[in-house]
């Protein structure tokens, strides 16, 4: 009985450690970037994994930028 229970420990511990390493794997590989990206005030796309910088359309349209108001 000793040697059933000692083996259950160790399974169950074993399984923790899997999980707690996916977890942090997880975390660290989607959502630490993300964050980070949004942080900077920038676009996270999730497909391609990229942090990109908006681009403001006065300059695709070459027009001048606007004037904050006072």
């Amino acid at each position: 009985m000793d040697g059933w229970i000692t083996n259950t420990k160790f399974i169950l511990l074993a399984l923790f450690l899997v999980a707690s390493v996916a977890t942090v794997g997880y975390e660290w590989r989607y959502v630490w970037p993300a964050r980070r990206c949004e942080a900077r005030a920038a676009w996270w796309d999730a497909k391609d994994r990229q942090c990109l910088v908006p681009m403001p359309i006065w300059r695709i349209t070459n027009r001048r930028a606007p004037v904050p108001k006072r």
